[in-house]
C-alpha cells in the first residue's frame, strides 16, 4: 500500500509538473527508467514525431556518463523524423528526489535562423567584396576614360599628346591587373616575381598615377630623401599599390588641400617610408580598425575600406609592415617599413 501511495503522490507531482512546464519532459528514475513522459499526460504531444518514452534511449545516449547521475548537464541532441526532416534539441538534465528530470527544448528554428543568418553574413561580405572591387579600379577606369575622350576630340593629335596618352592607359592598364590579382590572392601569399629596385620608383609611380588622376592640384608635396637610392626587394607593382592607398588616402582626408609629406630612410635591415598628410587625422575610436578589411571612416562613395587592408597584407608578404605612427587634429603619418635589398 505505501509503494502504491508513493506512485500515486509521483504521478500528482509529475501532472503539476508537466502542465506548467512550456516544454517536453521526462522523469527518470535512479536507474533511468522512465517514470512518466508529459505527453502520456496529455501536454506536448505530436503527431508527427514519436513518443517521449521511445525517444528516451536516444537523449540518454546524449548525456555524459551513466545513471545516477551525481550532478546537472546540459546536451545537445540531433534526431531524423519519420519524415526525413532533422530535429535539433537542448537536453537539460536536474537531479530530483526521485532520479532526474529532463527537459528537452526544441532548438531547430534557432538553428536554421543562424544559418540563415550566416548565409546572409556571406552575401554580405560578397557585397562588401564587389563594392571593394568597383572602388580600387574605379580611379584608374576614370582615369583612361578621360585620356580616351581627350584623344578622341582631337582630329590630329600630336604626337606628344599621343605619347602621353599611350602612357597614361598603359600605366592603368597596369595598375587595374595588380589590383585585381590582389584582390584575386586577397587571403594567399601571392607568387609575383621579386627583386632589388628603388623604393623612389614605386614612390615616383604612385604620384605619376595621382597626378593623372588630378588628386595633387591643390596639394603641396614634400618629398625629403634622407638617404638617396634606397633599395628594397619586394614586387615594384605590390609596393607601388600601397604607396597609391596611402596618397590618396591622404589627399581626400585633406580634401584635396593640404600638404602631403613623403620621407625615406634607413632602419637598420629595412627601409621606412613616412607617408603624412595635413587633414583631420584618424578619429581615437578608428585606430584600432583602419587596417581591417572593409572598415572605413569614408563615406560609401570613396571607399568601402580594402585600401588599407590589402596594404597592410602586401607589406607582410615582403616581410615588412604597415602602420599608423601618429595622428591627431595636425593630420596622420603612416610608416612603410620594407626589408633592404640584399647585397
Amino acid at each position: 500500500m505505501r509503494a502504491q501511495r508513493h506512485t500515486y503522490d509521483l504521478a500528482e507531482v509529475f501532472e503539476q509538473i508537466f502542465s506548467a512546464a512550456p516544454w517536453p519532459m521526462l522523469m527518470l528514475g535512479e536507474d533511468a527508467a522512465v517514470l512518466g513522459a508529459s505527453d502520456e499526460y496529455g501536454h506536448g504531444e505530436s503527431d508527427s514525431d514519436l513518443p517521449l518514452r521511445a525517444r528516451a534511449p536516444h537523449y540518454l545516449a546524449s548525456l555524459r556518463g551513466g545513471p545516477p547521475w551525481s550532478a546537472a548537464q546540459e546536451a545537445d541532441s540531433v534526431r531524423t523524423l519519420p519524415s526525413g526532416a532533422q530535429v535539433h534539441e537542448r537536453l537539460f538534465l536536474r537531479r530530483t528526489p526521485w532520479g532526474a528530470s529532463l527537459v528537452i527544448v526544441d532548438q531547430t528554428d534557432l538553428r536554421q535562423l543562424q544559418t540563415s543568418d550566416l548565409q546572409t553574413a556571406r552575401l554580405a561580405a560578397l557585397g562588401f567584396m564587389v563594392a571593394g572591387v568597383c572602388h580600387e579600379i574605379t580611379n584608374p577606369l576614370t582615369s583612361l576614360h578621360s585620356i580616351v575622350q581627350i584623344l578622341r576630340s582631337e582630329k590630329q593629335p600630336s604626337p606628344a599628346l599621343l605619347d602621353k596618352g599611350f602612357d597614361n592607359i598603359a600605366v592603368n592598364v597596369k595598375r587595374i591587373l595588380d589590383i585585381s590579382r590582389r584582390l584575386v590572392k586577397f587571403s594567399r601569399v601571392g607568387d609575383e616575381p621579386r627583386y632589388g629596385f628603388a623604393v623612389d620608383e614605386a614612390i615616383e609611380e604612385a604620384l605619376y598615377v595621382l597626378r593623372q588622376d588630378d588628386l595633387l592640384r591643390d596639394v603641396e608635396l614634400q618629398y625629403l630623401r634622407r638617404d638617396a637610392g634606397l633599395k628594397v626587394f619586394g614586387n615594384t607593382g605590390q609596393i607601388r599599390e600601397i604607396f597609391l592607398n596611402l596618397f590618396v588616402n591622404a589627399a581626400q582626408a585633406m580634401a584635396g588641400r593640404g600638404t602631403l609629406r613623403i620621407e625615406t630612410r634607413e632602419a637598420g635591415p629595412m627601409v621606412e617610408v613616412l607617408v603624412g598628410d595635413t587633414g583631420p587625422g584618424v578619429p581615437a575610436e578608428a585606430v584600432g580598425r583602419i587596417f581591417e578589411p572593409f572598415f572605413t571612416t569614408k563615406s560609401s562613395m570613396h571607399g568601402t575600406g580594402l585600401g588599407l587592408a590589402i596594404s597592410t597584407e602586401i607589406a607582410h608578404e615582403h616581410g615588412g609592415s604597415l602602420s599608423l605612427r601618429h595622428t591627431g587634429s595636425e593630420g596622420a603619418t603612416f610608416c612603410v617599413a620594407l626589408p633592404r635589398e640584399r647585397a
